[in-house]
């Protein structure tokens, strides 16, 4: 076969993400993860049809996410274990559940031609109502989509905990930092620190409740609210960690400038997210296709350095340093 057209062909596969999400969705992971089982068995717990199940599960044993030590019988893989659900830190199945908030959002990914012919996302044409309107009214939804950005969170929090001039600040505003994952470990990295969390109340209700007790949480105030309208005062450092990426530029520039506006003309503004290149390469196709999921189900965007100079000087503010930290993270320094 040649080679550029089994390239396409990989390139083209449908059926393995979606047999990834099914498998995660079921449970079919956990399942495994004490020891071997019959596809009949695994059917039963999922309540499926044995025969669907199987065909599934062997396309995925093909792919190396399970084995088959005999026939018809499976166990897992240092992959199906990613997919396991629980507190694993490095776990995908928040992102890969259909029943939560991530997989709600890349049900809608169908309906990218109508994206591409609008330039609008197409999560409500399938919902109903756009995607924070829909999480907002299912609470089930919203724990789901907190449990998905802080495994995300603990991830990257020690890179953004250990990669910038943290010494130099005094008092941090994390505007949007759902369970304060990366709050937290600054409060812990850096005794010196004081904080606020802002966010939606379910999230910082749940931040309250798992750290609030701590040295760290003693040292944060745990604020609810919108960071589109007025943010409490007193921090000389704003933090928003992935949230930007989230919105569109005129929603991004409102949500900089209220970030200006609390920690006045000494203050700065730290933009935690990754940064885009200005020509496509292989090596980030990841963020690529973050990008496409962004523009479809959030309005949102991955940007280069030129658009957060621009988004900057929209909110009165100019780009100061870029410090690259670990996984591929960027702190960008905005200052009045």
């Amino acid at each position: 076969m040649d080679k550029d057209f089994a390239r396409l062909l990989s390139l083209k596969d449908t059926m393995t993400p979606w047999a990834l999400r099914a498998v995660a969705t079921l449970g079919v992971p956990d399942l495994l993860a004490d020891g071997e089982l019959g596809v009949a068995e695994l059917a039963r717990r999922t309540g499926v049809v044995p025969d669907a199940l199987h065909r599934v599960l062997r396309l995925l044993t093909a792919r190396g996410v399970f084995t088959e030590p005999a026939p018809g019988v499976y166990a897992s893989t240092s992959l199906s274990r990613l997919l396991e659900s629980g507190q694993r830190p490095m776990s995908l199945h928040p992102w890969l559940d259909l029943d939560g908030a991530i997989g709600r959002g890349d049900r809608a990914c169908v309906h990218i031609l109508e994206a591409l012919r609008t330039g609008l996302p197409v999560y409500e044409r399938v919902y109903g109502r756009p995607v924070w309107e829909d999480l907002a009214a299912d609470p089930a939804l919203t724990a789901s989509f907190d449990t998905a950005m802080a495994a995300r969170a603990t991830a990257l929090a020690p890179a953004v905990a250990t990669g910038y001039d943290w010494p130099s600040a005094r008092h941090v505003l994390d505007a949007g930092g759902g369970t304060g994952t990366v709050l937290a470990e600054l409060l812990r990295t850096h005794p010196h620190l004081r904080g606020t969390l802002l966010d939606r109340a379910p999230a910082v209700t749940a931040a309250r409740a798992d750290w609030g007790t701590t040295d760290a949480g003693r040292r944060c105030a745990f604020t609810t609210g919108s960071f589109f309208d007025a943010l409490p005062p007193g921090a000389d450092t704003a933090l928003l960690v992935g949230v930007l990426h989230d919105w569109a530029d005129e929603h991004a520039v409102v949500l900089l400038r209220r970030c200006a506006e609390a920690v006045g003309a000494w203050g700065r503004v730290l933009v935690v997210e990754h940064v885009r290149g200005d020509t496509a390469s292989r090596e980030d196709a990841g963020l690529l296709e973050l990008d496409v999921l962004l523009m479809l189900v959030y309005g949102g965007r991955e940007r280069s350095v030129a658009d957060f100079r621009e988004l900057g000087a929209g909110a009165g503010l100019r780009l100061g340093g870029v410090t690259e930290v670990r996984g591929g993270l960027s702190v960008l320094e905005l200052l009045p």
